[in-house]
Formats: structure tokens, sequence, C-alpha cells
């Protein structure tokens, strides 16, 4: 039996809420989080030894630790038919979709096989807290935290991502194969996203507590050195261009229901007679013309509401369960002098100046000043607590409680 199955589970801190963004920090390598921005995010890649100093620390007096959580929890997550789960097999490569019944999953001992769960922020409170860790970087870039448990020679093949990712090593050993290499090109004949040449560069062995940043299109390889390899991935989302502004122009369209102005249909009481009917009238054209130029269609800010509501929407996979929130408005307001109102942890909460978006809405925009102030800490602080004037039924706090997305 490998050494690191009787290692007692590492418990990681949570982060501080004014992270120390001008000083050395052992996660980044001696890096502080404002030399790491400038000299690694997207641009190369960083390996850190002892990340997290407690694994090495722990080993040094003789009591190893080991993953936050067990491949037995692990196992039992993968069964859960909201959480985003894969299994890949090599020789010969295969992928299956979850959810899994542990009976189909292979055992530790068995090789070449790895199972991937996403969203795990969202489903053990260890792997939020890791999350913490990284809010150096803007809530607007973050995806989630995934962990990759495999057996021995388990991996999912030399591939390349289109973002930016920390590869945290949280149990037994993995190597990593890097390459900057410009031939990304995939082989068609494998049900993976698999590189078709892969020319490694580096390599590395890493051991629990190091950890490997990686920026985008980076070809890497990673395989498991022992069984029950545990690889703690966080990762960051990056959208095209062509979706962030096809989501701003959506809600912009969206919210031009509010606007009666609008309502008012087009009058041309100054068109000339015309030789050529088949145009489109000039008239028609200059007032449409006015009419974006008073919408200020041009300006940035117009579209940026629509794009921060769209950064905020939860994933896909999210769930809320508002239906044991059975709590008064007046009783809501009570609890809330008595104990922290959090957000779910599949909330996403973004702002956009003063104003936050919760999960693709508008929470603030018609809400009392004690409410606005409220979400202002939620999405901050990721925690409020205080004494309210008066929570009235069309409070967004409270809907927001009642649907589920913030929990005491």
């Amino acid at each position: 039996m490998t050494a690191f199955y009787l290692s007692k589970p590492y418990d990681p801190p949570q982060a501080p809420q004014n992270l120390p963004l001008d000083r050395p920090w052992a996660l980044l390598g001696g890096n502080s989080p404002q030399q790491f921005m400038k000299s690694y995010w997207h641009k190369k890649p960083l390996l850190v030894r002892g990340a997290i100093p407690a694994f090495k620390l722990a080993k040094r007096q003789g009591e190893p630790l080991g993953s936050a959580i067990s491949a037995e929890e692990l196992f039992k997550i993968s069964s859960n038919d909201a959480v985003e789960s894969r299994l890949i097999k090599a020789k010969p490569w295969t992928f299956t979709d979850g959810p899994f019944k542990k009976k189909s999953i292979p055992s530790l001992n068995s090789p070449d096989w790895t199972l991937l769960l996403q969203g795990m922020e969202a489903r053990h409170p260890a792997a939020a807290k890791i999350l913490s860790w990284f809010r150096f970087i803007p809530d607007a870039r973050l995806d989630d935290l995934m962990i990759s448990i495999a057996g021995l020679g388990g991996g999912v093949g030399p591939h390349y991502d289109s973002y930016d990712v920390f590869l945290i090593q949280m149990s037994g050993r993995r190597r990593w194969r890097i390459s900057e290499q410009k031939d990304l090109s995939l082989n068609p004949d494998l049900p993976l996203k698999i590189l078709k040449r892969f020319q490694v560069e580096h390599e590395w062995d890493l051991e629990p507590g190091d950890m490997l940043y990686l920026p985008p299109h980076i070809a890497h390889d990673g395989i498991a050195l022992d069984a029950g390899c545990q690889t703690w991935s966080v990762g960051f989302r990056a959208q095209s261009y062509k979706e962030i502004l096809q989501e701003g122009l959506w809600r912009l369209a969206e919210s031009l229901e509010n606007l009666p102005e609008l309502e008012k249909r087009f009058a041309d009481p100054k068109q000339t007679a015309t030789s050529q009917a088949e145009q489109l009238p000039e008239e028609l054209i200059k007032q449409v013309a006015q009419k974006l130029n008073n919408l200020k269609l041009d300006r940035i800010e117009t579209f940026l509401p629509g794009i921060a509501a769209y950064l905020s929407e939860p994933k896909p996979q999210a769930f809320f369960d508002g239906t044991a929130r059975e709590l008064s408005p007046k009783e809501f307001g009570i609890q809330l002098t008595k104990q922290a109102l959090k957000p779910h942890p599949q909330t996403r909460l973004l702002t956009l100046g003063a104003r936050v978006y919760c999960n693709g809405e508008d929470v603030t925009t018609g809400q009392t000043g004690a409410t606005q102030k409220a979400w202002r800490a939620l999405a901050s602080k990721k925690q409020f607590q205080g004494s309210m004037v008066k929570i009235e039924e069309n409070d967004s706090l409270f809907e927001a409680f009642e649907a589920g997305w913030l929990v005491f």
C-alpha cells in the first residue's frame, strides 16, 4: 500500500479578505501576486515546489498530509447527476460521461484511468477554500476547481487548454511534460482532444504541495505516478469576443423594452416624392441614427451592464434548492442579525461600479441603500451580517435567499 493512503487529510485555510498583493507568497514561488501577474500571467509557465508549505513540513515531521477529499468521497460525488464528471481510460482511449456507480469506476490499483470532477468548490468546503487563494485574479475570469483522481499511468493525453490553469498536486505524484510548440493540431481518430504531435521540452515530477501554472495554449501531458493520484486544477474562463458582444447586445436589446419613447411609431411627415422607391428612405435612416445616438450605443458603458450580467451567470450545471428556505421577510431580517449570509457555492457575484449582479440579475437597481450595501459586502467579502432597517417581500436580498442563491 502506498504511504500517502495513511496520511491525514490536508485542511486548507480560508484566505484573508484583504489579500497582501505586494508581498511574496509561497504559493507563487516567492512572487507577490503583483509580480506574478506582471511576469507570468498569460505569458509563461511557472513551476512552484512547495507551493503549499504544510505538505513538506508535515513530511519532515513524519506525519505526511494527503488530499482534503478522500478517493471514496470523490467516487460518491461522481454518482451525483448534478455533478459534471468524466471517466477517461487509456490503452485504448475511451471517454464516458457521469454520473457513475461505484462499480463502474476502476479500483485505485487498476492502471490507466482518470476520473474528472468539475465544479468541486460547490461540493466540498476544502475546494472552496482553495479557490479563495486566487482572488487576486478577477472573479469574472474564474471558472471552477476541477479534481482529477487517477490510477497509475492515468491521464488525459497530451493536450492544450484555451485558458489559464493552476495545477496543484494534492495526493501522490504526477509527471508533467510541457511544450511551447506552435503545432497544436489534434489527432482526428481519437475520442479525446489529443495532440497529433507532442514534442516534450520540459519534464517535472510534482509531489503533494507542488504546483504548476500554465498560460493558454501550452501543450502539456500529466501522467499519474502513484495509484490514487489527485491533481486539483483551478481553471479560468476565456470567452471569445464574439460571445461577449453577442451576450451584451442580447441583454441590451432586452433592456430597450423599458424605454417608452421607443414605443412610438416611425413617422415621416418630411418625406418627399422619390423616383427611387426601392431605396431605404433617407428619412428612416436619419431618424434611426438619431435614436441610436440618443441611446449611446457607440459607448462602452451602454454594453457593460449586459456583459456584467452575462459574466455573473452560474455554470449551466448549477442547481439551487430554494424549497427549504421557509422564513418570512421579518424572520429573514432577524436572522441577518444573528448569522452571516453567504453566497451559495455555485452563485456568481460581480460588480460594475456600485451595481451588483448575481447569477445574471441586477440585484441593486431600485433597492434600498441598506440592501445595496449588503450586496456589495456579499460581492467583495463573500458574506454579510448586520441590521437591516426593514425587509420587504420584493427585497432582492430576500428573493435571492428564497431562490437558494444565498444561504446562512
